[in-house]
This record gives structure tokens, sequence and C-alpha cells, in this order.
């Protein structure tokens, strides 16, 4: 029991970071991996929330690197 709430715990955390980069990342970081997104209307970065969010680790690697 105590495994599954640790579980859930570390899980909304990961959740919570996740939802907090993608609204950045989606606004204004995009911009740093991908010049074509610079023009991309409201939409489209909509569609993009809930990939970032979930890739959030990986995404935030590749903006340290770049």
């Amino acid at each position: 029991m105590i495994f599954f709430s640790l579980f859930l715990y570390l899980f909304g955390i990961y959740t919570l970071i996740g939802i907090v980069f993608s609204i950045w990342f989606v606004f204004a970081g995009i911009k740093k991996l991908d010049v074509n997104s610079i023009g991309a209307s409201f939409w489209t970065r909509l569609i993009l929330m809930p990939g970032s969010a979930a890739l959030w680790p990986i995404l935030l690697l590749k903006l340290i690197k770049k």
C-alpha cells in the first residue's frame, strides 16, 4: 500500500512539472529547437502540449544541450 501511495505521489509530481514545462515550452522554448515553429498558431501549440508534458525530461535535456 505504501508503494502504491508513493508511486501516485511521484506520478503527480512528474505530471505537475510536465504541465508547467509544456506551457513554457510550447510558447517560448520550442523556438530554440525548431525554427519552423515560430509562426505556429495557438491551436497547433495546444496540440503539442500533451506530448511535451509527457516527454518533458527529454525535451529539457535537448534544450540544455542546445
